[in-house]
């Protein structure tokens, strides 16, 4: 059985608008944009008065709802009332060309903050723990993505083999795809995408799943067309622009999922990975002066 996001009132109104962002129509986007310009009289308005702000009629936005995992209305209006006043939402602002080294500076590490921040709010633990026991009984361990992804990747291949794992990271997409044919029943894959539509990865994801391997996917959007292929999904959610692109908070995000899958194996077979751990520092000390 696959894991998915548990939809749950903690996910807020702008998480849920990024990850269906893809799918919604002009009309719905331009009352989103409504919604977030004017949260603050939004929560004050009847559905009605709504639907004549924005031009559109009342089942539309019930629709709308709907589509942003609301059962209703009056659900979304709730938790566009909870973000306008929950001070976190404002940390992030855009950045800007005009803004200062210093202001530029604040702007980063707020925003990964609350990249760490909405992650950790929609993130599935129990789809944590399901991976880390795929990880511990894998025969093969195989770390895929492409550009950016790809130092997750490595990321992932480094800290894996600290503790006695043999994992696999390539940096070259044709090599990925050779590795993932040769995978089978008992492989476990680490796919990271931060769209989840990369066509090369999710070709790669394709034949390792099609020969018996069991995909993890660490991606973005909860409808990237690499979740087709997904026993286990664990997702991130972070604030991306023009100035900012997907390269920045959402890697700070990956690298933590990373983390707590390294970290939950090491402690689950505690006494095997201390011995690897001791093995590996020692064999680097060696080659410090």
């Amino acid at each position: 059985m696959k894991s998915t996001l548990f939809e749950n009132q903690e996910t807020s109104f702008t998480q849920r608008l990024n990850r269906e962002l893809r799918i919604l129509s002009k009309k719905e986007k331009e009352v989103c944009d409504y919604l977030m310009e004017h949260s603050k009289d939004v929560v004050h308005m009847a559905i009605t008065e709504l639907a004549e702000k924005c031009k559109t009629s009342e089942p539309s936005l019930v629709r709308l709802a709907q589509k942003l995992g609301y059962k209703g209305y009056q659900a979304m209006k709730i938790s566009i009332a909870q973000e306008a006043i929950d001070t976190t939402q404002q940390i992030y602002e855009s950045l800007s060309h005009t803004d200062t080294i210093s202001t530029i500076v604040d702007k980063v590490f707020n925003s990964n903050i609350r990249a760490l921040q909405d992650t950790l709010r929609i993130l599935n633990k129990g789809a944590i723990e399901e991976a880390i026991e795929l990880i511990i009984s894998a025969k093969h361990l195989v770390f895929y993505g492409l550009g950016g992804s790809n130092i997750i990747a490595q990321d992932g291949q480094h800290k894996f083999l600290r503790i006695g794992f043999l994992p696999l990271a390539f940096s070259d997409s044709n090599v990925q795809l050779m590795s993932a044919v040769t995978l089978g029943p008992g492989d476990v894959v680490i796919a990271i995408s931060h769209s989840g539509a990369s066509e090369a990865t999710i070709e790669m994801v394709a034949f390792a799943s099609k020969a018996g391997a069991k995909i993890i996917t660490v991606t973005d959007y909860v409808r990237s067309p690499i979740l087709k292929y997904s026993d286990i999904q664990l997702f991130t959610s972070s604030p991306e622009t023009a100035f900012k692109p997907e390269a920045l908070s959402s890697r700070i995000a990956e690298l933590s999922i990373i983390d707590s899958l390294f970290i939950g194996t090491v402690m689950k077979r505690y006494e095997d990975s201390f011995a690897y751990m001791k093995k590996t520092r020692s064999a680097l000390d060696s080659k410090k002066i």
